[in-house]
């Protein structure tokens, strides 16, 4: 999504710089160093990042397919893992 969004805004981003946004971001929300991320740890994350929930609703998300078509949100079920 990241990179989908940022290809349509014409931001042109080395992957460096992406991955150390990335990391960033994902060691701010992974506050005791497990390399997971738990619930407890992503309410934490949202409270002090709120603009985040915004950006996860399923509104938003449609607006985002038809601003910027590259990024398609697709969702495929493995019905043998059920």
């Amino acid at each position: 999504m990241v990179i989908a969004l940022l290809n349509e805004s014409d931001m042109n981003l080395s992957d460096e710089v992406i991955e150390m946004i990335l990391d960033k971001t994902f060691a701010e929300a992974d506050t005791n160093g497990d390399g997971k991320i738990d619930p407890e740890e992503w309410r934490d994350f949202v409270m002090h990042n709120p603009s985040l929930m915004k950006n996860m609703t399923l509104p938003y998300l449609k607006d985002i397919t038809t601003a910027f078509p590259s990024f398609v949100f697709r969702s495929e079920v493995d019905d043998a893992a059920s």
